[in-house]
């Protein structure tokens, strides 16, 4: 067990640590945009359910985008805008128009594409939270809800990857199980880094998560899981439930199917930080204190290859 001289001075080093790399990034420059992968990293897969219709597209090296579409209306949204050009050739094949597109945070590998669309379809309503995204025209809140076709999206201001990040909970009207699209916060067994922000931060958003519908469908912003399920191995090496997802997730790879989503009652099995109350995982970082696991779990995670 830690002390709390301990504890405190990690927590002292820790947010001294993430003052000095928010100064150098923003002085340094930026990092040039890694070229196109020849090709996708994954296959394209619809994700079907009452009234819903989730379209998984993948892009960059291990990137993935989505297009929901409401069924009863046809209304289409997309999330995130990694790479445009496949988004545009989806959209005439299947003959969709896109009327929204949400974004979850600045990073370019997620928002790069909003001024190419904003050019391309000015009639799209592109949706964010973080005055860093080029070409915004709808502001979102937190808490703010918007109706897409029968589908009601839910904005959920989720500072911690990065200040600005939001995740969107999508209900579905004709009452198929609802949908998380989670960006860089929350993947299949892991969590995105703290770039931003604090393990206070993140442990609210833990206990956020956990207060949605169990049969929620989470789709994160890419595709890491397999090296996120090895890391929870060595964390808790006894738990079953993860070596089962990592064997299913290994299948999936080797048949370049794409590993999201996985259901939330499923990640609450096998994801050591959405585990912060077991013992197990406590064990392993040596506290009890759910930010300082938190704190813990993600500078090992960090560390892992």
């Amino acid at each position: 067990m830690c002390s709390l001289f301990g504890r405190g001075l990690a927590h002292y080093i820790y947010n001294n640590a993430l003052h000095a790399r928010r100064a150098w990034s923003n002085c340094k420059p930026a990092k040039p945009t890694p070229p196109a992968a020849t090709e996708p990293h994954s296959k394209i897969v619809d994700v079907c359910c009452e009234g819903m219709v989730v379209k998984i597209i993948p892009a960059r090296s291990n990137n993935y985008m989505y297009l929901i579409t409401d069924l009863p209306t046809g209304c289409t949204a997309a999330i995130d805008l990694s790479d445009n050009k496949i988004l545009f050739e989806i959209l005439k094949k299947e003959n969709l128009k896109l009327s929204f597109a949400f974004i979850t945070h600045h990073h370019e590998d997620h928002s790069g594409g909003t001024q190419e669309l904003a050019a391309a379809c000015p009639d799209v309503k592109i949706c964010a939270g973080d005055e860093r995204i080029k070409s915004v025209n709808h502001c979102v809140k937190d808490c703010e809800q918007l109706k897409l076709g029968e589908m009601t999206m839910n904005c959920m201001h989720t500072p911690c990857h990065t200040v600005g990040h939001y995740c969107y909970f999508v209900e579905c009207g004709a009452g198929g199980p609802p949908a998380l699209f989670t960006g860089d916060t929350l993947f299949q067994g892991g969590c995105g880094g703290f770039d931003e922000g604090t393990p206070d931060q993140m442990y609210a958003i833990v206990k956020r998560f956990l207060e949605l519908p169990k049969e929620t469908r989470i789709f994160g912003g890419h595709e890491n899981t397999i090296l996120n399920l090895r890391f929870a191995q060595c964390v808790e090496p006894e738990n079953s439930s993860i070596s089962a997802r990592l064997f299913w997730a290994q299948k999936q790879r080797e048949n370049k199917l794409p590993t999201p989503p996985s259901m939330l009652c499923e990640e609450r099995t096998f994801n050591p930080f959405l585990r912060v109350d077991h013992p197990d995982v406590q064990h392993y970082t040596g506290d009890t204190d759910p930010s300082y696991v938190l704190f813990c779990l993600r500078k090992q995670r960090d560390a892992f290859k």
